[in-house]
């Protein structure tokens, strides 16, 4: 292995991810990996990188790195104010860092998580097929002041990749997001599921297990008991303050909110990459 970089500074929060875990949520583990997969998987073709590739997966910023070698990597998803060695440093194209150069990912300023993948993906061990973390239950290695983190000598890029700029994804800080009805949807009474479909929702935090919202409360016809439900990325659950939750990569498998919806697997990069006190309306779509 080839030590890459070494945590000078920690931020907010980063985690390693790859695609994720599949194949365990019958034993109660979650899927996790990228939670904009998007932006992960276009960073990996960028490099021409296995499509598994394992990333660091950064929320909001306040990180400092230091190169331990020279290697190639790209910067994706939200952007910010990001540098080398103070010289401002551009998402979605390759570049290059030499040892000793300092990477700063000092905050985002559209978006909320950012990717940083080396050429080559990160070396970590594999754990149940795959190198994700789910700190909840001890797999994966934390990132924090003074991990290093390693990669593979590799042959650099012999020019620079990137995508374009009109190819590159917007993330507003209000959006419409198509949504499927969940199992539960005509148990809620005719104003909150007009609510739900027209009025707007405002994200108040949350974390890799699931995004709160705060809006018009969502009610139940009349109150009963819910047999717990499988749930999945996306899942919005209503709990009993009558407030959505959904559901993120690190979620529960089984659930016994009442399901009112389910985000379309296309739009979940939106929802992941929405900044505190966002807005979203949800748009119903057929299956």
């Amino acid at each position: 292995m080839k030590p890459l970089l070494k945590i000078l500074r920690q931020g907010v929060y980063a985690s390693i991810q790859d695609r994720g875990r599949f194949g365990y949520r019958a034993q109660g583990i979650p899927v996790s990996g990228a939670m904009d997969r998007f932006s992960y998987e276009m960073g990996n073709q960028i490099l021409n990188n296995p499509a598994n590739a394992a990333c660091l997966e950064i929320f909001n910023g306040g990180f400092e790195l230091e190169a331990l070698s020279d290697h190639t990597y790209v910067l994706t998803g939200a952007e910010g104010n990001f540098s080398i060695n103070h010289v401002k440093v551009e998402c979605w194209k390759s570049f290059r860092l030499k040892k000793g150069d300092i990477l700063s990912i000092k905050g985002t300023i559209k978006g909320s998580i950012l990717y940083l993948i080396p050429q080559g993906g990160l070396k970590v061990e594999s754990i149940l097929n795959s190198r994700s973390s789910y700190h909840k239950a001890n797999l994966g290695e934390l990132v924090t002041a003074g991990s290093i983190l390693y990669g593979q000598e590799i042959e650099p890029l012999a020019y620079t990749r990137g995508l374009m700029q009109e190819h590159r994804p917007q993330f507003e800080n209000f959006m419409q997001v198509r949504v499927f009805k969940g199992p539960h949807f005509e148990l809620f009474t005719q104003e909150s599921r007009i609510s739900f479909l027209h009025d707007s929702y405002q994200y108040t935090g949350g974390n890799r297990m699931g995004y709160y919202f705060k809006g018009e409360k969502l009610s139940l016809q009349k109150k009963k008991n819910i047999i717990s439900e499988a749930t999945q990325f996306g899942t919005i659950q209503v709990p009993a303050n009558g407030e959505p939750i959904i559901l993120m990569a690190d979620a529960q498998t089984v659930g016994g909110y009442p399901i009112i919806a389910t985000v379309h697997e296309d739009d979940l990069n939106k929802i992941a990459q929405l900044r505190t006190y966002s807005k979203v309306t949800f748009c119903l779509v057929e299956d």
